[in-house]
């Protein structure tokens, strides 16, 4: 199973789990723009804080706004004809939303093409969202019903964004999807226990995308 991989440097013991056995190996991709730290990360994480496009979006979008998005899009599908096909992507917080926005976005603009990547995995994931500085995260409207490939949602138990873990998975098709909860918060795990959780649900992800093990 070969996965792009966003938001590479909080998911170094999932990553060697997942590896040690063969079950995936990865291409890393990092966001490059400096950027204030997005909900769940100051206190977690110090700076700098590195995004893909401008994070948290506001409510005072402008057309450099949406230019920023569509070339973190861009950024994406450069990856995948450079360095793919994937089977999967996987991001953690911003990652994770980045790659959801993505698949919104790609079947949005392209219906009736095949889905960049065959299963997500996304980490303390949030759905795309904007908010005012300080405050909590609004969910974007019309994201139901656009992720369509499997998809294994991972949350942290003492996540003060569970709610919103909750919700990104409740967006992707549920027939095809899971939801994990880890026992941190906004954070990924190194603790054996945990490790163990997230790295099984994405090995019968794995199972289900190739059909072998």
């Amino acid at each position: 199973m070969t996965i792009l991989k966003a938001r590479t440097i909080y998911l170094g013991s999932l990553i060697g789990d997942l590896q040690r056995d063969n079950t995936a190996t990865f291409h890393f991709l990092e966001g490059e723009l400096d950027s204030d730290p997005g909900p769940g990360i100051a206190g977690f994480y110090d700076p700098p804080y590195y995004s893909y496009y401008r994070f948290p979006r506001t409510f005072s979008a402008t057309d450099d706004d949406e230019t920023d998005i569509l070339a973190a899009y861009e950024q994406l599908d450069e990856a995948i004809a450079l360095h793919g096909p994937f089977d999967g992507v996987l991001g953690f917080s911003h990652g994770g939303t980045l790659a959801a926005g993505h698949l919104i976005h790609h079947a949005k603009m392209s219906p009736g093409q095949a889905p960049p990547f065959r299963s997500a995995i996304f980490v303390n994931s949030l759905p795309p969202f904007r908010m005012h500085p300080g405050q909590r995260p609004v969910i974007e409207q019309g994201l139901e019903g656009w992720i369509r490939i499997p998809v294994v949602n991972i949350a942290g138990a003492m996540d003060e964004l569970f709610e919103f873990s909750l919700a990104l998975y409740r967006i992707c098709d549920k027939s095809c999807s899971s939801f994990v909860v880890h026992g941190k918060g906004h954070d990924v795990p190194t603790d054996k226990k945990n490790v163990a959780i997230m790295a099984g649900a994405i090995r019968k992800l794995s199972v289900k995308i190739l059909g072998v093990w």
